[in-house]
């Protein structure tokens, strides 16, 4: 059922209903990306050899982005088929 946008509260529920999409995804992907630049700053503060820790941090940040952007899509899927017109 399409969702009534010109109605106040129907729009800051359908606002709320949008953001309590993959919450938890959304925020493991946040997470990663924190944690991988966390690694980072640790990493090059203690001046660690070999290129691995990097690396690993790299990964990290990139696996918490790729969630984000997962999300996105998700969100913008299910917004596209809510607000798709009824056929008749």
């Amino acid at each position: 059922m399409r969702p009534n946008l010109s109605d106040p509260t129907a729009r800051a529920a359908y606002r709320n209903e949008l953001r309590g999409l993959a919450r938890w995804w959304r925020l493991l992907g946040f997470v990663l990306i924190v944690g991988g630049v966390a690694g980072q700053f640790y990493v090059r503060s203690q001046g660690m050899a070999g290129a691995w820790p990097m690396r690993a941090s790299w990964a990290v940040i990139a696996l918490g982005w790729a969630i984000f952007l997962g999300v996105i899509a998700y969100r913008t899927r299910y917004h596209k088929a809510r607000m798709a017109e009824p056929s008749s």
